[in-house]
């Protein structure tokens, strides 16, 4: 690889930490001053070296955060395998003839430790510098290139917490644009359903078919919600009692936990089911009816267990539907997609009764 690429390569690795032109940190003013003091010279710098120019994220004895690249020490210590020392810039014949140490302000010594990357970028120094000839100690050389490690440590950190806030905020964009997109794919679904069942003489079929259909679609949302990943029951009950405007007569207690995708699809349904079904028949259908809803775990089986109870009372009285119609096929179903339900219809109203392993309702 040739030189040029090599310094584009480097390039793209300082501009991947995006730390050039930002403002002073405690953090690296504290590493300069620890190196002016352990090094004992007038001059430290944490640098970075960018095209054309060096920029100073940390200084002490300069007062300026940038200076032209063109007659910096810095340039030729990221030639260097790791550490640069000269003891007297007037007998080096690498800086004889800079500027800096020909005119003012006269410098004569300098030391610095590598920046670089783990792919072996160097994408500046930490420095010291003075107008005296000196040396440093083997102690001096390694607290030097310490200090460097931990500003490079500090500069992974910010680009790693960065790159997750980037990622995050992708990802809140992608489930934004997946919430609409499947809105306007549901909303789609409902308009060709509603065009095609025109003629259908049962309208409350039709009804049903259109609310089924936005209670998938809230399932849906608590999901995009939490990354498509989980969510938890708490999230996903109450928005699909609120669907139903019970107006305080659903009662509802029990711990909250995290739901799978599947489980969280298929209680956001049963709900719906249950809570349409006492709307039109059972406890919600007059003014004085109510229904508990309440879970547990059980931890005395085998396996943990989750048990939810749907309890109404204070409604007409009730009794077992002759036919099977969707909706008990859908509350048949559960709260994974496969059974576990059992079904009383007592004097003073319905009792449903489902459990399934916690397990299972976790990862599922």
């Amino acid at each position: 690889m040739n030189i040029q690429s090599r310094d584009t390569e480097r390039l793209a690795a300082l501009a991947s930490y995006d730390m050039l032109d930002t403002p002073r940190e405690q953090d690296f003013d504290e590493i300069a001053d620890l190196a002016s003091r352990i090094c004992g010279t007038p001059i430290a710098v944490v640098n970075l070296i960018a095209d054309g120019r060096q920029f100073f994220k940390a200084e002490v004895g300069l007062a300026v955060r940038e200076t032209p690249l063109d007659s910096s020490f810095c340039a030729k210590a990221i030639l260097e395998q790791d550490f640069l020392l000269v003891p007297d810039a007037t007998k080096d014949h690498r800086f004889d003839c800079n500027p800096l140490v020909t005119g003012e302000p006269g410098l004569r010594f300098y030391a610095g430790a590598l920046l670089k990357t783990e792919e072996g970028h160097a994408i500046g120094t930490v420095c010291v510098l003075d107008y005296q000839p000196r040396d440093l100690t083997m102690l001096q050389q390694d607290t030097l290139k310490v200090l460097a490690r931990q500003v490079m440590r500090q500069l992974e950190l910010r680009k790693a917490l960065k790159d997750r806030d980037d990622a995050k905020r992708e990802q809140v964009m992608l489930n934004a644009e997946i919430v609409h997109r499947m809105k306007n794919t549901l909303a789609m679904v409902q308009a060709i359903a509603t065009q095609t069942l025109k003629g259908v003489t049962e309208r409350d079929a039709v009804a049903a078919f259109s609310q089924r259909i936005l209670a998938m679609g809230l399932a849906h949302d608590q999901l995009l919600q939490q990354d498509w990943a989980a969510t938890s029951l708490l999230r996903v009950v109450h928005p699909m009692l609120d669907l139903h405007g019970d107006g305080g007569r659903i009662v509802v207690s029990g711990p909250d936990f995290e739901l799978g995708p599947k489980a969280t699809v298929s209680i956001s349904l049963v709900l719906h089911e249950l809570a349409t079904n006492a709307a039109k028949y059972g406890a919600l259908s007059v003014q004085t009816g109510k229904v508990d809803l309440s879970w547990l775990i059980d931890e005395g089986g085998a396996e943990p267990t989750l048990r939810l109870t749907w309890e109404e009372t204070g409604g007409p009285v009730v009794s077992e539907p002759t036919k099977r119609s969707f909706g008990s096929l859908l509350i048949k179903m559960g709260l994974v997609g496969h059974g576990g339900v059992d079904k009383q219809w007592l004097p003073s109203g319905l009792v449903a009764r489902f459990e399934a392993h916690k397990a299972d309702v976790q990862r599922l």
